[in-house]
């Protein structure tokens, strides 16, 4: 079977990139001497600030936190805390290259922040895959506002219906799927892998 799919469009946390909050909530709390459970409202309001739309710098976003915990985290111990526990997903990878040779063009579409497009970049270098990264904090948009995917459709040329996007929110994908663009909610490795054959792909190497 050959795919209609020209376009592949891949959201990068719990999809490509694995990572627990409850960790970081962890590291925060401890290091601010908080209860852990005062954590849930801290970052409510910490993530109604718009890092990941890039409307506030990451040393903005640190005095914020700061004065929310009542601490005096130093720029380096905030980054090493809201790092924590990121790990790529090898098998994602190996399924992303196998795919790659499958179809015209991949895009990355992810709702991220300064700090953490750094690491992952820097550490996992998961912009091999791509041939475009659609970036929230450095577009202003995130995702499911429908101004991202439509940005994505603009800058690559190919019709919505010949796109499909892989998310692992059902909120992302149904906006996805408001603008006529094909979508897998992803809920894990295999569940993905049994999905794509509908799409005319396979991670085997039968239609590499």
């Amino acid at each position: 079977m050959t795919s209609k799919i020209e376009l592949l469009i891949f959201d990068a946390g719990h999809v490509l990139i694995d990572f627990d909050w409850k960790l970081v909530k962890s590291g925060f709390a401890d290091r601010a001497k908080r209860p852990y459970q005062d954590l849930a409202a801290v970052m409510g309001h910490m993530s109604s600030l718009g890092y990941e739309h890039g409307r506030i710098s990451t040393l903005e976003f640190l005095n914020e936190l700061n004065q929310q915990l009542q601490s005096d985290l130093t720029l380096e111990e905030f980054k090493a805390i809201w790092i924590l526990s990121l790990e790529e997903n090898q098998a994602m990878a190996t399924i992303l290259d196998s795919l790659k040779k499958q179809v015209a063009k991949m895009y990355l579409l992810s709702n991220t922040n300064e700090i953490h497009w750094n690491e992952i970049h820097s550490r996992f270098n998961i912009a091999r895959h791509f041939d475009e990264l659609v970036l929230s904090h450095t577009l202003g948009k995130a995702k499911p506002e429908p101004e991202i995917y439509e940005h994505v459709l603009e800058l690559s040329g190919v019709p919505a219906s010949n796109c499909l996007f892989v998310d692992d929110l059902e909120v992302n994908v149904r906006a996805a799927e408001q603008l006529g663009i094909n979508c897998i909610l992803f809920r894990g490795v295999e569940d993905f892998k049994a999905k794509l054959p509908s799409f005319g792909f396979t991670f085997n190497g039968k239609n590499d």
